[in-house]
């Protein structure tokens, strides 16, 4: 494109794409973000390629698999020497923003991030992980620490628009990340706006959801509780959804908003029940497929699109539309053609969960790969082992294990040999403690494990 358009890219933390409207949920109340893709084109199958907190946020930022942006798992720090998104940006002559959670440093988790550490990024009004949305504080460009009364996602929106309002007056093109730590648990701290919309409300689980749900080894949830819950999980996305409808109204009043490039997507999802299972870093579509939905009238044709794209591949496709390109090798391939002229998306997508960080290791989960094609999910365990095949047109909620189906064989083997394509070339098979050692970062885990009060790992066994 000639023309140098602006972009707003918003991002929510384990916002499943079952629970917009948009995507088939009457139950949950987002009319800015049906309206956004009714204007665009909405994605039905974007993955996670890692479906938890920081090695997904790493790839959505540089195009890079874990495997390569050294964050792999849960509260390890990001290289900072890789490119990414701002890097090009900049290059370009654009001035960036970033507001809202980071999570990319490491430990400690209230940490002032410095500015060598924000891959590139301007404007800079960000809590690096903080999950208690009622007492809000945000860090700006000096690290001058703000502390804020009220509920966070309204803090990280109205930061937004401050942003845009005085953005949209320059000459020099711009470009937003905002980053909403909601609707990530704990799911009962929405303010009450939005969760009263919730309280009388019918809120039905997916047909996958069990009767008991697992938080931990030995600890579980009913369904009825697991319900309840799920109210303050909508309420959170209500909350962002009136978020991004503020900020389309500020593009509209400023007349940009033909000129920018408006994305919603996240960085994971949540099980939220089905399977028996809470939380995330599973192969299953609850945690692995988020909602990516991008708008800009008179370029993005209005259009529901099946192609298949990973979060590894947006920085480079987002690159792609604006018209500029990553100048070192990346993970990510530009998918922009199916964005502008409904042109063919990935053949497979590559998942994986490195090491089972936190939650995980407390359900006993291991580490996993996993291939994702438009009508199949495949995943074995870090060693190898094979641990699931499901037909997702055929079984959309993964009910029915086909692994030891033997008319299912030659399915399975030609996806055992994808997989095992991207295994050997990006990492190995590998259990999660045996991979931490295989990269050296054993004491960059340890610092992590001994600020939650973990067990440490040895360095040799």
């Amino acid at each position: 494109m000639d023309k140098k358009y602006n972009l707003v890219f918003i991002f929510a933390d384990q916002h499943r794409k079952f629970d917009i409207g948009c995507y088939g949920n009457s139950e949950v109340i987002t009319p800015n973000l049906d309206k956004l893709a009714s204007e665009g084109v909405r994605f039905e199958n974007c993955c996670s390629n890692s479906p938890v907190c920081v090695p997904a946020r790493g790839s959505l930022l540089t195009g890079l698999y874990a495997q390569n942006h050294g964050a792999f798992t849960n509260d390890l720090e990001i290289r900072y020497d890789v490119e990414s998104i701002a890097d090009v940006l900049i290059e370009n002559g654009y001035h960036t923003g970033y507001i809202g959670k980071w999570h990319l440093c490491g430990v400690p988790r209230e940490q002032f991030v410095e500015k060598g550490k924000r891959l590139g990024f301007e404007e800079w009004k960000v809590a690096n992980c903080n999950h208690d949305y009622r007492n809000c504080y945000y860090d700006d460009e000096e690290n001058v620490r703000h502390f804020e009364e009220g509920y966070e996602p309204e803090i990280f929106g109205g930061l937004a628009c401050d942003f845009l309002e005085r953005n949209c007056e320059e000459e020099k093109p711009f470009a937003l990340f905002l980053s909403f730590a909601t609707p990530h648990d704990p799911h009962d701290t929405a303010s009450k706006e939005y969760c009263d919309l919730y309280r009388d409300r019918k809120v039905t689980l997916r047909p996958n959801s069990e009767d008991k749900v697992m938080e931990k080894i030995g600890k579980y949830l009913s369904k009825a509780e697991q319900t309840e819950l799920a109210k303050g999980y909508y309420a959170h996305i209500s909350a962002i959804d009136k978020q991004v409808g503020k900020i389309l109204d500020v593009l509209s009043s400023k007349g940009k908003k033909s000129e920018t490039l408006v994305i919603y997507t996240s960085d994971h999802g949540d099980m939220l029940g089905s399977h028996g299972l809470k939380d995330k870093q599973q192969p299953y579509e609850e945690a692995i497929g988020v909602p990516l939905i991008m708008s800009l009238p008179g370029v993005i044709k209005r259009s529901v699109t099946k192609e298949l794209i990973g979060l590894v591949d947006l920085p480079v496709t987002v690159a792609g539309l604006l018209g500029m390109k990553f100048k070192n090798k990346t993970d990510g391939i530009d998918l922009k053609d199916v964005v502008l002229s409904g042109g063919k998306g990935l053949d497979e997508c590559y998942l994986y969960d490195l090491f089972p960080c936190h939650q995980a290791i407390d359900k006993g989960m291991r580490a996993w790969r996993a291939i994702k094609t438009q009508k199949y999910t495949y995943s074995v365990y870090g060693n190898g082992k094979e641990r699931f095949l499901f037909d997702n047109e055929k079984d959309p909620y993964q009910m029915n294990n086909l692994i030891d189906d033997k008319t299912c064989s030659q399915v399975k083997n030609k996806l055992s040999s994808i997989l095992s394509g991207y295994v050997k070339k990006y990492d190995g098979f590998m259990e999660g403690e045996e991979y931490i050692r295989f990269t050296g970062r054993t004491d960059d885990f340890n610092k992590s494990q001994l600020y939650f009060g973990r067990e440490e790992l040895k360095t040799n066994e």
